[in-house]
């Protein structure tokens, strides 16, 4: 009855339990009660399970005479095309000016007259810092330097020309000296002829010495005077100046990208205010590969494609760099782009193409057959019924058509539209347009 149980299970069961599991607990059990008999049944056990076991083996194998699955794909051939031989580059539009305004003085804020995006002309007024201290100084300034001249008796006008003999403090101490120098000379004709002493020869000569030393020291005073007003007209100038300076006015014709103060803000000719942009031109900055530097010059002609749109822009070379970068190992060159309606804006990713002369060939494939996968560009070609993927270099889009370069002949059968289950190496069902038959 045991034995009997143990080859049900055995049969039954042979995957679960295992060939060799079930013979060693039919040996173990024959051993312990029925020893005679062992060897007769352990020759039927495994003739018995070593049937069923490999009959259920034969019925577990899967079939592998089965047939290799294939993709259904619709192909195109691919076509030549000659196109003009251009430059292919890219690169960030920049504003013809780009300005950050400060102050020309120090002071706190009292009006601002622009916010972001407004347009403005050159010399308006964006912001304005109060002024008053600055046209007190401006007048006090005045004051003083107007003293100065009715002290000195000239008029105010007459600065430039002004004779210090003429100004009454020294013509006054000129007469004295002039009559005291005649007085010392008459003493020097006494004294010779006897009738004058020493002394009294020597008190005139320091008269006239004293005379002289007055003189001289009030036509000093002239000119230090004169030198005062013009140092205290130069402070009211200036005052004057840093007035009219306290409006912050626009250095061009541009937008406002941004202002950094507010009312009641102090600010300093040390801190930016407002962000200004002429955008009326734009520039495109390019780098250009060392082996096109020779046929990169000024005034070339540049076709420019804002990202985003379709619509080309026509450009100009306008600056190139006097020598090539040794690092990069590139020439910086610039492209002017008109934008006289502002429809474009700095800072916009841009693609340019430069006409470098003569043609090329290219090959012409449907656009949805190419495919972009870690900044690496892809098609699937049909070659003996596999699929074989290529890498290439997608040179343009026109609509529904690529223009590429690379790992692609004419002529060879390219996949249209890719599907998610196409494989380099996967055998294809390929199903031509009627258009191609």
């Amino acid at each position: 009855t045991v034995l009997c149980s143990l080859l049900r299970t055995t049969i039954a069961s042979p995957v679960k339990w295992g060939f060799w599991t079930s013979i060693s607990r039919i040996q173990v059990h024959l051993m312990r009660k029925h020893s005679r008999v062992c060897r007769s049944i352990m020759v039927a056990s495994l003739v018995l399970v070593g049937g069923v076991s490999c009959s259920t083996e034969r019925q577990a194998d899967p079939n592998t005479a089965r047939s290799v699955q294939t993709v259904r794909v619709e192909v195109e051939r691919a076509g030549s095309v000659t196109v003009p031989n251009v430059l292919e580059l890219d690169g960030t539009l920049r504003a013809r000016r780009s300005a950050r305004v400060s102050p020309l003085v120090s002071g706190h804020v009292s009006r601002v007259l622009v916010e972001r995006g407004d347009v403005v002309e050159e010399g308006q007024t964006l912001i304005e810092l109060r002024a008053t201290d600055y046209r007190l100084e401006a007048q006090a300034a005045s004051a003083r330097a107007t003293a100065q001249l009715e002290q000195l008796g000239v008029a105010p006008g007459a600065t430039s020309t002004v004779d210090p003999d003429q100004v009454p403090a020294v013509a006054a101490a000129k007469a004295d000296w002039e009559a005291l120098r005649d007085q010392r000379d008459r003493s020097e004709r006494l004294h010779a002829t006897g009738a004058l002493s020493e002394q009294q020869l020597t008190q005139s000569r320091s008269a006239e010495a004293a005379a002289h030393a007055r003189y001289l020291a009030a036509r000093h005073g002239v000119a230090a005077s004169l030198a005062s007003y013009a140092a205290l007209t130069a402070d009211a100038a200036r005052s004057r100046d840093n007035a009219t300076n306290s409006r912050i006015r626009a250095p061009f014709d541009g937008s406002i990208v941004q202002r950094m103060a507010d009312v009641g803000e102090f600010v300093s000719p040390q801190a930016p205010v407002v962000e200004l942009v002429d955008a009326s031109e734009l520039r495109l900055e390019l780098q250009v590969p060392e082996r096109y530097s020779t046929q990169i010059h000024e005034g070339q002609p540049v076709e420019v494609i804002i990202s985003g749109t379709e619509t080309p822009i026509a450009g100009t070379v306008r600056f190139v760099s006097a020598a090539i970068d040794e690092r990069r190992r590139t020439l910086t060159v610039e492209a002017i782009v008109p934008n006289t309606d502002g429809s474009l804006r700095a800072g916009h990713f841009a693609h340019a193409r430069i006409a470098l002369g003569g043609n090329r060939e290219l090959v012409r494939v449907p656009a949805s057959a190419v495919s972009e996968r870690a900044g690496v560009a892809r098609l699937f070609v049909i070659e003996d019924g596999v699929a074989q993927a290529r890498i290439v270099n997608t040179i343009r889009r026109e609509g529904e058509v690529a223009l590429v370069s690379g790992e692609i002949r004419p002529g060879e059968s390219v996949v249209r539209q890719p599907p998610r289950a196409l494989t380099d190496g996967v055998r294809v069902d390929a199903i031509t347009p009627a258009a191609e038959r």
